[in-house]
């Protein structure tokens, strides 16, 4: 009928159909869900310990930012970005 057919789609749902690349926005989130996740529920592994929830918790971070800053960077959103060191030893960022 008329009336479902009105009936607004959820926002995720919205996001993954209109993304050019729906794999490179999931890899977006897992890894920020899941630090997130792995933090809240870290209380609940009380015999694992503090350091080894921390490397874990850090690891998810490193892989979130690599994800974001080499692949969702890049395909979703179109940015290019590198470090370029001059002959004299001096970085210069280079932003496309």
């Amino acid at each position: 009928t008329d009336i479902e057919a009105q009936q607004p789609e959820p926002a995720l749902r919205s996001a993954f159909r209109k993304s050019k690349h729906p794999i490179a926005l999931i890899f977006h989130l897992v890894f920020k869900i899941a630090a997130l996740i792995l933090y809240m529920v870290s209380s609940l592994f009380s015999d694992t310990g503090f350091v080894t929830i921390f490397v874990l918790i850090v690891l998810m971070l490193a892989f979130d930012f690599w994800t974001v800053k080499n692949v969702s960077g890049r395909l979703l959103v179109g940015l290019r970005w590198w470090n370029e060191i001059k002959d004299d030893g001096s970085n210069e960022w280079r932003f496309e």
